[in-house]
């Protein structure tokens, strides 16, 4: 998971915002769901040994459980790049949240020492019934998404004779653009997001657009700026105008870039400086009191360049 993959999921795994985001994305504005109707179901799925004898656990980007009159479970998947694989991916994760669920049902029933009959062979009753879950999909490049938005769009089934094609099923996926999202359809900080997100190319129109809503802006989180400055390019807030009082944007990001600058520019010295050590051109103390750091520091960063 990349940058933007992370920074997103960490903004939609709050409930505000995700309640926003599915009232604003799915439902065009309509207020369906609220905050407190969500919780995070963060959960990671058992994945099978590769080709190269690994396993490991995969996780969903984003999770929540969603009480109603009928619960269900809501999920998103971020992509920060084209991937053409999508469907498969949810309808898996889909499928492996389902298998949890009978395997948690299972337990219970056993736990509850329940009547071992015929219908109950599996562990799994014919009135037992599984949460719903439903997963759409969230594309945050800069073009549109392109690809199948289900699993038959990557079949190929054009020349198939009729009776067999529709013996097929096919599984449908939603998936969004950020950048075509109406921002006037969002409450939170989701609308300046997509609106700078959606104006990121042109300076005159996301200035404008800050000029006119600057009293939003200033409203904003630390987490909806870093999610903003993630998505346009940090070094793109510089065009937003300094304002006295309220959320100074502008600066918040400066100080990150300048922070971002000085470590690299020390990581670099210390590069070169430890390469001369290495060469005997240059004492390791001598080395050390360039970089203020003790001998033995000096010492272990050069182990761990290694």
């Amino acid at each position: 998971m990349g940058e933007i993959n992370n920074t997103v999921c960490d903004y939609l795994g709050l409930p505000g915002y995700y309640a926003d985001f599915w009232n604003g994305t799915v439902f065009r504005g309509k207020r369906k769901i609220n905050i407190w109707q969500l919780q995070r179901h963060d959960r990671e799925y058992y994945k099978p040994k590769n080709k190269k004898g690994k396993t490991g656990n995969v996780r969903r980007d984003v999770q929540m459980y969603c009480k109603g009159k009928k619960d269900v479970l809501l999920g998103v998947e971020v992509m920060a790049t084209l991937d053409y694989t999508i469907p498969v991916k949810v309808m898996d994760y889909n499928v492996q949240e389902l298998q949890r669920q009978i395997k948690d049902i299972r337990q219970r029933n056993q736990e509850e020492k329940k009547d071992k009959a015929g219908v109950y062979l599996y562990g799994f009753r014919k009135t037992d019934k599984l949460l719903p879950v439903h997963t759409i999909g969230l594309y945050c490049g800069e073009e549109s998404y392109d690809g199948p938005q289900g699993i038959m769009d990557m079949m190929d089934v054009e020349d198939m004779g009729k009776d067999i094609r529709n013996l097929l099923k096919d599984y449908r996926v939603k998936i969004y653009n950020l950048k075509d999202l109406e921002e006037e359809n969002y409450e939170t900080s989701l609308r300046e997001i997509i609106a700078i997100f959606k104006r990121s190319k042109d300076r005159e129109a996301m200035k404008k657009y800050y000029l006119e809503h600057k009293e939003r802006f200033r409203e904003l989180d630390e987490i909806s700026i870093d999610t903003m400055g993630v998505l346009i390019g940090k070094r793109r807030l510089k065009l937003f105008p300094q304002e006295e009082g309220g959320l100074d944007m502008c600066k918040a990001f400066e100080d990150e870039r300048a922070e971002g600058e000085r470590i690299g520019h020390e990581k670099g010295a210390f590069a070169i400086l430890s390469s001369l050590v290495k060469e005997g051109i240059l004492k390791l103390e001598d080395a050390a009191k360039r970089m203020n750091m003790s001998e033995e520091l000096f010492r272990n960063k050069m182990q761990e360049l290694q």
